[in-house]
């Protein structure tokens, strides 16, 4: 067979039909837009419903368990378990050290 010279890549591969393998399949367009992961905004929205607190409450708590979360590791310098407790109809939050694993 004899090579011809000063052929586009497109008359070069005429004719060609590449065997279809794994990088192939992974690479191939198939034109349609995949979702792979949940937009943010919708995890948001299960969390905040499943807390079962008003938003005002919870983002007071959010607020209240970070500053707790500096504090400790500003003086004990390490990880934090936070123990829960109830009594009645209270609920007490208490940081603890967290066990190394």
């Amino acid at each position: 067979m004899k090579i011809k010279k000063n052929l586009s890549d497109a008359d070069m591969l005429r004719g060609f039909a590449e065997e279809e393998s794994f990088e192939t399949a992974l690479l191939r367009d198939d034109s349609e837009p995949r979702r792979v992961r949940r937009s943010s905004g919708a995890l948001k929205k299960e969390a905040e419903a499943a807390m079962m607190l008003p938003p005002e409450a919870q983002e007071k708590l959010n607020r209240c368990l970070l500053e707790v979360s500096m504090e400790w590791l500003r003086d004990k310098g390490g990880d934090v378990d936070w123990k829960i407790v109830r009594n009645g109809l209270s609920i007490t939050l208490t940081p603890a050290p967290a066990k190394r694993k």
